[in-house]
């Protein structure tokens, strides 16, 4: 089969003022640039979590299940009444998280049973369960997120859930590692997202669209209807763009669902329409394309590609063209979204969106 690659790079440097605010460290393992010091300062001033007392935190360390059950419970502000006693055979009344394990149990947000096994480390399934009963999230069903490792029972509607209210996210962007180990970092983040998003939603700037079955957030702009599918060929694709890139030394690229949307639409355009090119007949430029759905940018990029089997040949064809492979490491982007489309006759079309916001 013939095969086509084709590439566009667009950037424009936009100079604003802004203010920048330091902090000083409250651990001294948890610096201001770490990832998840925003959630870990906030969430330790607040007195949800403490550290050690020699002043670390030790952010990379697992938390058990008694750990998390103390953390969220603090967070939710969650005490039990005060006849309730849970049927854990495992926790004592003095045991340190009994009365947020008790208060959980009490709400439903964990399970009554014999055992509740403090001791044990929690795992991301089990942590995608506890924000969503505790919070009171909607589990929809238009699963605008997808992950080859959730399958479809018990965990998957708490898992989609809290993907796509970006509260935790996938491991990459096609797996989400549901029986991982959590960090003490990854729960403070997580809970700190979920305090953040809880707080939106009670004034009002994010609401639940029964019509759309997703949550929407008044600050940003709307997202496309979620009847657009991003298929796992198209998924798989960014994991092995990053895998070049991390092996390379540059920073991954994050998986941009609103990205993913638009360079799905646009896969889908080529081959409906037969053409093979930047600019679509039916949403125009790239730029112009972006502009239609609301996605703002300050830079841009497009690889596209016809007629490959699979998505590593996709991505082989890319990285062996100067051109595609330059849009590929660039370092300026980091964002990338990714639509894959076939015609009656087989041919295959492959999109890559790449965007600096």
């Amino acid at each position: 089969m013939k095969k086509w690659l084709t590439t566009l790079l667009f950037s424009v440097l936009l100079v604003s003022a802004s203010s920048i605010s330091a902090f000083a460290a409250t651990f001294k393992d948890v610096p201001p640039t770490y990832w998840a010091s925003p959630q870990i300062e906030e969430l330790s001033t607040k007195g949800i979590i403490d550290g050690y007392r020699d002043g670390s935190f030790k952010p990379g360390q697992p938390v058990t299940r008694g750990q998390a059950a103390k953390i969220i419970g603090k967070a939710l502000k969650l005490t039990p009444s005060a006849g309730f006693k849970p049927n854990f055979t495992d926790v004592p009344p003095s045991h340190f998280a009994y009365n947020e394990i008790a208060a959980l149990a009490e709400k439903g947000i964990i399970a009554n049973t014999s055992k509740f096994n403090p001791d044990s480390f929690l795992t991301r399934n089990q942590m995608a369960k506890i924000l969503v009963e505790g919070f009171k999230l909607i589990v929809d069903d238009n699963h605008q997120v997808q992950f080859v490792d959730v399958p479809k029972d018990y965990w998957h509607g708490y898992i989609i859930t809290l993907a796509e209210t970006e509260i935790s996210k996938g491991v990459s962007a096609s797996h989400f590692d549901p029986h991982g180990i959590v960090t003490r970092a990854q729960l403070s983040a997580f809970t700190g997202r979920a305090l953040e998003f809880d707080a939106k939603r009670e004034v009002g700037t994010i609401y639940y669209d029964n019509k759309r079955k997703m949550y929407m957030d008044k600050s940003k702009p709307e997202p496309l209807p979620p009847v657009i599918d991003v298929s796992e060929n198209a998924i798989e694709t960014i994991d092995l763009v990053n895998k070049e890139r991390t092996g390379k030394g540059v920073k991954a690229l994050s998986h941009d669902l609103e990205l993913s949307k638009i360079a799905q639409i646009k896969a889908e355009d080529m081959a409906k329409h037969g053409y093979f090119d930047h600019t679509s007949p039916t949403h125009g430029t790239v730029g112009e394309m972006l502009a239609t759905f609301n996605y703002t940018w300050t830079s841009y990029g497009e690889n596209i590609a016809k007629g490959y089997r699979t998505p590593k040949e996709a991505v082989n064809g890319w990285i062996k063209s100067p051109g595609h492979y330059k849009n590929m490491m660039n370092t300026t982007f980091t964002n990338i979204g990714s639509g894959y489309a076939t015609t009656s006759d087989g041919t295959t079309y492959w999109v890559h969106l790449f965007s600096k916001k």
